[in-house]
């Protein structure tokens, strides 16, 4: 049996809910949350079951993803370490949508949807966290219909190695825990085409690839691709 952390020793107690609830609210969802660790490969659910709370990312990388037809995957969104995750379904009370894997060990925490509904209405500064969660994730689901549909496949890879990068702390370099047919789904490509895109920001000496391993050499570079929305970076040769 894992013991179950303490929300005021937690890392993340200067990071969102931990930082803006009262003391009576973290005491709570201490007294009430339950906490368990993910093996990579394990579901912390699946599309289709009922919403009964929701999932604070102490630590590892989850993905979520939908599968359509023939079987095909499109992934998401990649969570990380003080992400939460399942939240949307679990104020609104509906089955979840996505499926949520995890791709490494995972270690995280379950927030009953009845405790937020408590707790929302008995703390302001609570409550403002919750609008502030659904406002994130309304718009990481508007900005992934844009990348989507105006962004070229060297602009949306730019993009997730930003992201990633930015998710692993910062430091230039970023190690790929999905396989390359994940990676492709995340920008909505196919993984021969996200290949030859990884080919060509390394020719350009944007990035540098060891196995697992991207490593940013030109961030400007990348991040200026990142934010661009028209010309592609033509193929190498």
């Amino acid at each position: 049996m894992e013991l179950v952390p303490d929300c005021f020793f937690c890392d993340y107690k200067n990071h969102t809910v931990l930082q803006c609830a009262r003391h009576e609210t973290i005491e709570r969802i201490n007294d009430t949350k339950s906490f368990s660790v993910f093996s990579k490969g394990s579901y912390l659910y699946r599309s289709g079951e009922a919403s009964e709370g929701f999932y604070f990312l102490k630590q590892g990388l989850v993905r979520s993803f939908v599968v359509g037809h023939g079987g095909k995957e499109q992934t998401f969104h990649l969570k990380t370490s003080g992400d939460w995750i399942g939240f949307r379904e679990s104020v609104s009370g509906s089955n979840f949508y996505h499926n949520a894997v995890a791709i490494e060990e995972t270690q995280a925490c379950f927030i009953s949807r009845g405790i937020v509904e408590e707790l929302v209405l008995g703390d302001v500064k609570f409550q403002k966290e919750v609008f502030r969660q659904m406002a994130k994730d309304w718009k990481q689901a508007e900005e992934k219909i844009v990348s989507l549909g105006t962004k070229q496949v060297h602009e949306k890879l730019a993009e997730i190695l930003i992201i990633l990068d930015q998710s692993q702390g910062s430091k230039g370099i970023v190690e790929i825990k999905v396989t390359r047919e994940v990676l492709a789904t995340l920008i909505g490509t196919q993984t021969e085409t996200l290949v030859r895109a990884l080919g060509d920001l390394k020719a350009r000496h944007y990035i540098s690839v060891e196995k697992n391993t991207i490593t940013i050499e030109n961030a400007k570079a990348l991040q200026n691709l990142s934010e661009s929305h028209s010309t592609p970076v033509p193929a190498t040769r």
